[in-house]
């Protein structure tokens, strides 16, 4: 028991500085760096394993639910021919260009708009701290410059979170519209959720890719966040 807790605690560091380096935004790394030294006290300090283990074994079962739901949820493909896609913002690199992350909800996006030559599309989310540009007009840009007519997006350039994203796109919809979400697979459960609660009761889901590296990550961190937009009466 004491080896193997302190190379899951050895494990949990590792993956820490590993996501410090790749995916620093947010600071979410921290939590991973908390969980090594609880693991590697607990197989140091015997009085303290019993409630490191129970801790982090309600964490596991609950992580594991959450993402049976996000699974499958993700798993789930639009129809075709949808009036309009709502591509959530994901941050942007210093240089104004999108990140991975968001590079793949473009692309997602981008895919079904070539496939749907009807559809036209929302790219959501404002400035954020540090940026040099909305994330709609980054996003716009990164479309147009392959190829999609500028006639097809409509920017959105006021929000700052997924709740925002959805109410603001929502204003921009005919009622009858029928529209898709276009945001990470980890991420899309949260997403419809909250946008069948704030104005697009009727959306799909189209779910984006993400890097194999970050899914550990952003797993725990969407674990996190359902849970707080639930008890904030958003989902």
């Amino acid at each position: 028991m004491t080896y193997s807790l302190l190379g899951l605690g050895a494990l949990s560091i590792a993956y820490g500085v590993l996501m410090a380096a790749l995916y620093p935004a947010g600071g979410f790394f921290l939590v991973w760096l908390a969980l090594g030294a609880a693991l590697v006290g607990a197989g140091l300090v015997e009085r303290v394993r019993l409630v490191v283990c129970g801790v982090c074994l309600v964490v596991l079962l609950a992580a594991v639910g959450l993402s049976a739901l996000i699974a499958t949820t993700a798993s789930a493909t639009p129809p075709a021919g949808l009036d309009c896609l709502v591509v959530l913002g994901a941050g942007l690199r210093p240089d104004g260009t999108p990140t991975e992350t968001l590079r793949y909800r473009l692309d997602a996006a981008l895919g079904y708009l070539e496939e749907n030559p009807d559809t036209t599309c929302i790219v959501s989310g404002g400035q954020g701290f540090g940026e040099s540009c909305t994330e709609a007009d980054a996003m716009a840009e990164y479309l147009v410059g392959r190829g999609l007519s500028a006639d097809r997006v409509t920017k959105e350039e006021a929000s700052a979170t997924t709740v925002e994203n959805i109410r603001n796109s929502s204003e921009l919809l005919d009622a009858d519209a029928t529209v898709a979400i276009v945001t990470n697979d980890f991420h899309l459960y949260r997403a419809l959720r909250i946008a069948h609660k704030n104005g697009l009761p009727g959306a799909y889901g189209l779910a984006a890719r993400t890097n194999p590296l970050y899914v550990p990550q952003a797993t725990l961190r969407e674990c996190a966040a359902i849970v707080k937009e639930a008890l904030t009466g958003n989902l």
